[in-house]
């Protein structure tokens, strides 16, 4: 109990709640045919959030830990959807990052020196990333920026987790955070960019429309 009250307790279910808020979003938006996950995206996010938990664990990171454990199983359920209710366009990039991101993952394990591992896992979030960021470029409806917020959040929250603040434990919930909402950024800036598109091009098609003349 009173572990639950300390400042990494408290934190930890702050955590939890934001990612219950975050994934109900999400999932609902889902059901409802709003959103179109990316397999390969959440399958990446699955397991590199899910060895991330365990680093954390390795490391020490105390409530953290449960906190992205909670995160890699929800991302492996959100994957399983993509089955039925996802993208159903997969490019041939989008096979590079995913089998470039999965031939990187057991590279980034057996990395001992820190600097590596650092810019390891920047490399295979990337990855991960890029065929969600290509899908939401075309479509930016097709993901609900505001559940990236809640994402972010939920990283947020997790920093206050760790018993001991230093730069190897924090570097990990930082580096999500800073990348959900970074993304979420980017859906916002593609759905104004195409809106403003769309009103050049009424706009142009109404100026070159042809003048019906009036009967006398």
């Amino acid at each position: 109990m009173e572990e639950l009250l300390s400042r990494a307790g408290l934190f930890a279910i702050l955590a939890v709640a934001v990612s219950l808020v975050r994934y109900g979003l999400y999932l609902t938006s889902i059901f409802k045919g709003e959103t179109r996950p990316h397999l390969f995206s959440w399958t990446n996010w699955g397991l590199i959030v899910g060895i991330g938990a365990y680093a954390q664990y390795s490391l020490g990171g105390g409530f953290s830990t449960y906190v992205l454990a909670f995160v890699s199983a929800t991302c492996l359920f959100i994957a399983f959807l993509s089955l039925f209710y996802g993208e159903k366009k997969i490019t041939r990039s989008d096979w590079a990052a995913f089998l470039a991101a999965l031939a990187l993952i057991p590279v980034w394990m057996a990395t001992k020196d820190p600097l590596i591992t650092l810019v390891l896992i920047i490399i295979i979030d990337m990855l991960t990333f890029y065929p969600t960021v290509r899908k939401t470029y075309v479509d930016p409806s097709s993901e609900p920026p505001n559940s990236y917020f809640w994402a972010g959040l939920r990283y947020f929250f997790t920093l206050f987790t760790v018993p001991h603040f230093g730069i190897v434990v924090l570097f990990y919930p930082v580096f999500l955070m800073l990348t959900e909402w970074g993304f979420m950024g980017f859906i916002i800036w593609r759905r104004k960019a195409l809106r403003l598109k769309n009103e050049a091009l009424e706009i142009a098609d109404k100026e070159a429309a042809p003048v019906s003349e009036l009967m006398p």
